[in-house]
């Protein structure tokens, strides 16, 4: 019974990621993985993979294209293309188990009950946010937990045969290509670990550190990433989107002293901080910061490190009794990100299927959401359609692109040569321009309304297909959707 009481925080991290990865509707990056991706055009393709030649060609392609992580997406594309979601959700379960042991691994305790929850609660509130299809779980989760096996494995000292170092080799290039956001972190704590050796690495430590860069350089200075990086750059955020986002690198650092405290004295902080793997995950954390302030967009760049922070945290308790009091809350929060994370697919799987359903009937490839749906995923419904469209051309080549609009539109007659704005949501509107006689539509924003009501400068709305709020033109008019997420602006927008 003790030992069936060990294993229950991993059985049941993994039934959870069985149950939600079952149950979510692929959209979007799963539905795009499952097209051969060509040399140029690929948000335009919809010929199916068929076997593994097509992956290998399709990422030879993507890595030219759009990024370097040739390896995580061409499992990936095994999946999305070739294998089906039972499949993937069954070796899902396995990889959520793998993390929480890994975690759970760096306090030498993974046979303890409560260390292992406290590794399920943190991977939770790490990695469950996350859609549960291949692309996000296989570029994250699995991501992390190749490099924490990694990690045990270049710590160890155990000492290796001659096969089992080859083998080790080729583990450390693959892990380090899968994601540059994990490698570029870790790559930075090696250089310190070898600057602080004086370059004195053993054989194995030198044969793990030079595959694993080699890896990391190889998805780097992929082609696709300077593309990349250049389309962000022209679509950077402003200081204000940058500051909103300082918030989210406190929470695991927090979580981490308040688990520190509660099981070792203040003092031993420097102590246990001073320890090589503490101070490997510290600059591994730091480098992950430093990266993501220079790209100015942290999302889910912060992963890796927030990641640090959780296996810290576990290293923390290591010969300790994890506190009952912080194992209950971190296990109620733990539940409340779950359970908003079933939202999130269940309204996902709402929009997926309703705009399948309503596409395949329509014939102009327009289609009208109900206002809520609409609104929901708004990157998908503005910006992500082409999806659905290369699946539909897959029996229709014909097919016209998709173009969504709110169910409060459906009885308007103003889809016409004219100038109109159409409220259909709390600070959301769909903006409609005349072609013949087009009119600037402007964004006034006051700050802090109910306080110092504070105006801020005026933006004028890009109707330009290559805008991120862009829906659709025709020779009649443009549309896009404007959306306010920011509680503390009120926003009108109004036609000059």
């Amino acid at each position: 019974m003790k030992l069936f009481k060990t294993y229950i925080p991993y059985l049941a991290v993994g039934a959870a990621a069985f149950v939600f990865a079952i149950l979510s509707e692929w959209n979007d990056d799963a539905i795009a993985y499952s097209f051969y991706i060509p040399g140029s055009g690929e948000d335009e393709s919809f010929t199916p993979i068929a076997t593994l030649r097509d992956i290998w060609e399709s990422q030879i392609n993507h890595y030219s294209n759009s990024n370097g992580r040739f390896v995580a997406h061409f499992i990936v594309q095994i999946f999305c293309g070739l294998l089906s979601k039972p499949w993937f959700a069954v070796i899902n379960a396995f990889a959520w188990m793998a993390l929480v042991f890994c975690i759970t691994r760096f306090s030498n305790n993974a046979k303890d009950f409560r260390t292992s929850s406290l590794a399920a609660i943190l991977a939770i509130l790490l990695f469950f946010t996350l859609p549960f299809t291949p692309p996000f779980q296989i570029n994250y989760v699995w991501t992390a937990c190749a490099l924490l096996i990694w990690l045990r494995c270049f710590f160890s000292q155990k000492k290796e045969t001659s096969v089992g170092l080859v083998l080790l080799m080729i583990f450390s290039f693959l892990t380090g290509e899968m994601h540059e956001g994990f490698s570029i972190p870790a790559g930075g704590a090696l250089l310190y670990c070898l600057a602080m050796r004086r370059g004195r690495f053993t054989c194995k430590e030198w044969c793990l550190s030079l595959s694993f860069a080699a890896g990391a350089l190889t998805s780097i200075f992929a082609p696709g990433n300077f593309l990349r990086i250049s389309l962000h750059r022209a679509a950077e955020g402003s200081l204000l989107n940058t500051f909103e986002q300082l918030p989210a690198l406190i929470w695991f650092p927090a979580v981490f002293l308040i688990i520190f405290l509660f099981h070792n004295s203040k003092g031993h902080l420097k102590e246990f901080l001073s320890q090589p793997l503490m101070r490997f995950l510290i600059v591994m954390a730091a480098t992950s910061l430093v990266f993501n302030l220079f790209l100015k967009n942290f999302g889910r760049g912060i992963i890796p490190y927030d990641l640090c922070f959780a296996v810290l945290s576990v290293c923390c308790v290591a010969g300790k009794r994890t506190d009952t009091g912080l194992l209950t809350a971190g296990t109620a929060v733990a539940i409340a990100v779950m359970a908003f994370q079933a939202f999130n697919i269940h309204m996902q799987n709402l929009k997926t299927r309703t705009i399948f359903r309503e596409y395949d009937r329509s014939e102009s490839g327009t289609i009208y959401l109900k206002d809520n749906l609409f609104l929901f995923n708004r990157t998908e419904t503005a910006q992500r359609r082409n999806t659905y469209t290369n699946r539909l051309r897959q029996k229709n080549p014909s097919k016209p692109f998709l173009v969504i609009y709110p169910e409060v539109m459906k009885d308007m007659d103003c889809l016409k040569d004219t100038n109109a704005v159409i409220k259909v949501g709390d600070q959301s509107w769909v903006c409609i321009r005349s072609a013949s006689c087009p009119r600037d539509f402007v964004v006034e924003k006051t700050i802090l309304p109910s306080a110092i009501s504070r105006k801020m400068q005026p933006r004028v709305l890009d109707f330009s297909s290559g805008s991120d709020i862009f829906l659709d033109s025709t020779s009649n008019y443009s549309s896009v959707l404007y959306v306010n997420v920011r509680p503390y602006i009120k926003a009108d927008v109004i036609i000059e």
